[in-house]
């Protein structure tokens, strides 16, 4: 039997048309529905090249096929007029002409012309087609196998490409945010550097590997000035020798409370808003302290400078409120907070304690090792992370524990945390 017996002589033949009647002839039919071969050559339109138009014949030629016709070993053949086709579509019965052409040279359709070139199917009493004239589906069904697998590779690269978009998106922005909240060290030479990454011409993919990586290397500079710092300064920050002029008030008769009353040089800047919660640990304190008073002197408020608020300890060496702000959203958005000032981030303490199940006694021991600033920062930071990620931390009463530990040893890093947690 010739290989294009069943294509009329009138039509300039590919090899396309070719490749199609070979498949269409073939014996080794999958057995697959009409539902699943619909559905992969849907998903497999556009890295196929068909047009809309040829989209929307296959669509219609799709809906006229018989569920019947391709169980078992059947071919599906549609009968329908290009006149009766184009009126469908809403398109020239020329423009019609060229959408089955290009299915048949996709090797989705195959022609099965009569001499006469019209289309019919014949059936027998039981609804089988016995002889049948139209657009025959069997090159799909054989390449079904193949045609799911462009498909399913055609969107994993959609998803490989969106995926990187949102990596250049949300990485680009976190270099921006680090560069901005960064006051004592140089870091514009990476702001131009995503700048070039962004303008060059290539792969999306590309653009989102390159920033990944100076990213990275940004958070790698910066963790090492810190610790270059620390090192230069001889860990001044955790003894409180930098805070000149302060004269610290230590309760050691209540280790459970860390809301003492603190002298420092901002003391006449900040008050801090009465908590209700806090109002029975207060009381105790403020009764010792009027027993215990110490006379302070009066020292000038010092010029705010682009770090965090507080210096009251090493843990809040690079953390700013605004990067505090920026890293904890599900924590505000969950528990319906705002983290705008350090005031509004003490205040919040409270209910970030409770809804991390953290006991009173724990935070107050943290407060008197840390500061209230540092243990309410790094509750902000657990708080988040358990939000996000439930599983990962099972206790994270015991978490915030293990942090604050670090934190007295010097060797938490809290800002490359919040980093994290704000490019994430």
């Amino acid at each position: 039997m010739p290989t294009v017996s069943n294509v009329s002589s009138f039509r300039k033949m590919t090899p396309g048309i070719l490749a199609s009647q070979r498949l269409a002839m073939s014996n080794d039919i999958p057995d697959i529905g009409k539902s699943e071969v619909a559905i992969a050559l849907k998903r497999a339109a556009q890295p196929l090249g068909l047009t809309s138009t040829a989209y929307h014949v296959l669509d219609i030629l799709l809906g006229l096929s018989k569920p019947d016709d391709w169980k078992g070993a059947g071919r599906p053949i549609v009968a329908i007029s290009n006149e009766k086709l184009a009126s469908y579509v809403g398109r020239s019965e020329r423009t019609v002409i060229r959408a089955i052409r290009q299915l048949v040279e996709a090797q989705v359709l195959a022609y099965r012309d009569s001499s006469t070139g019209r289309r019919w199917v014949h059936r027998n009493n039981g609804g089988e087609i016995t002889y049948a004239y139209g657009l025959d589906f069997t090159p799909a069904r054989v390449r079904y196998r193949e045609i799911k697998r462009i498909a399913d590779e055609w969107q994993a690269e959609l998803n490989a490409r969106r995926e990187a978009r949102r990596t250049v998106t949300r990485v680009s922005r976190a270099i921006v945010d680090i560069v901005e909240a960064t006051m004592d060290v140089d870091l514009s030479d990476f702001r131009d550097q995503m700048n070039a990454i962004l303008e060059d011409g290539s792969e999306v993919q590309e653009k989102s590997v390159a920033l990944q990586d100076l990213y990275d290397l940004l958070v790698e500079a910066l963790t090492e000035a810190r610790i270059a710092d620390e090192k230069q300064s001889g860990n001044k920050g955790m003894t409180g020798e930098h805070d000149t002029n302060v004269t610290p008030l230590f309760n050691t008769s209540s280790p459970d409370s860390c809301s003492y009353k603190r002298t420092s040089a901002n003391a006449n800047e900040i008050n801090f808003p009465s908590d209700a919660a806090y109002s029975g640990e207060i009381a105790p304190e403020r009764e010792q302290a009027e027993r215990s008073r110490v006379k302070t002197t009066a020292t000038p408020a010092r010029k705010r400078s682009g770090k965090a608020d507080f210096t009251g300890s090493a843990a809040l060496d690079a953390v700013s409120i605004s990067l505090l702000e920026s890293a904890c959203t599900t924590v505000q958005s969950d528990f319906g907070l705002s983290l705008k000032s350090w005031p509004e981030l003490l205040s919040a303490a409270g209910v970030m304690r409770i809804g991390i199940g953290l006991s009173e006694a724990a935070f107050a021991d943290a407060c008197a090792r840390l500061g209230r600033q540092a243990a309410s920062a790094i509750l902000a930071v657990v708080a988040e992370k358990a939000l996000r990620d439930p599983e990962k931390i099972s206790s994270p009463g015991g978490y915030f524990r293990a942090c604050c530990d670090r934190a007295v040893e010097g060797k938490l890093a809290l800002a490359r945390s919040l980093f994290g947690l704000a490019a994430g």
